[in-house]
This record gives C-alpha cells, sequence and structure tokens, in this order.
C-alpha cells in the first residue's frame, strides 16, 4: 500500500537528486529481469517487508528529505507502530504449526 502525495514527493525528490549530482542510471535492462539474473547480471533486491523498508528508508536522507517538518517521524512511528502490531499478529498458520506442540 502506497500514499500516492508521498510517494510522488519521494520520485521527484530522487528524479531531482539523479539530475543535480548527475547520477548515471545505467544502460537500460529490456529483457526480462529473472533472465538477465540468470545470464549473470546482479539485481539490488527491493525490501521483502515493511520493517526491511523501514530500516532502508532510515538511511536515506533523500527520500526522508521529501518530507518536511516533522512529517518522517510521525510516519515513521505510525509505520513502526503498523509493523509491531504486524509481527504480534497470530495467523492460521502459527496456529497449525504450533498449537499441537503446546502441552
Amino acid at each position: 500500500m502506497v500514499n500516492p502525495y508521498l510517494m510522488g514527493a519521494a520520485l521527484l525528490k530522487a528524479f531531482d537528486d539523479g539530475i543535480d549530482n548527475n547520477l548515471d542510471p545505467g544502460v537500460a535492462e529490456e529483457r526480462n529481469i529473472y533472465e538477465a539474473m540468470d545470464a549473470g547480471k546482479d539485481v539490488k533486491k527491493l525490501p521483502m517487508s515493511l520493517g526491511d523498508a523501514l530500516e532502508e528508508l532510515r538511511n536515506d536522507e533523500v527520500i526522508k528529505s521529501a518530507m518536511p517538518g516533522e512529517m518522517y517521524k510521525v510516519y515513521e512511528h505510525y509505520k513502526r507502530d503498523e509493523w509491531e502490531k504486524y509481527n504480534a499478529t497470530v495467523t492460521d498458520w502459527d496456529l497449525e504449526m504450533y498449537l499441537d506442540c503446546l502441552p
């Protein structure tokens, strides 16, 4: 899930940073990414969880700068809370896997 306003602001900041710092985006990849990986292309993967994404965001000053004032602190607070609630949730998988193991 994404807030379209925050996503737009983050993309604009990233574009601006790339232009200001003359960053090279590299050669365009036209192959299927899995085929490219099979051919040996080194691919940096996106974070696989909200927790990992929050850690990456914490280290990204460019994207954080797209959230003025206290916005990043508030955003980070609410998303950390969301991640902690998710991690504390008992799922059907948990019950099926571990319920029978209890004495």
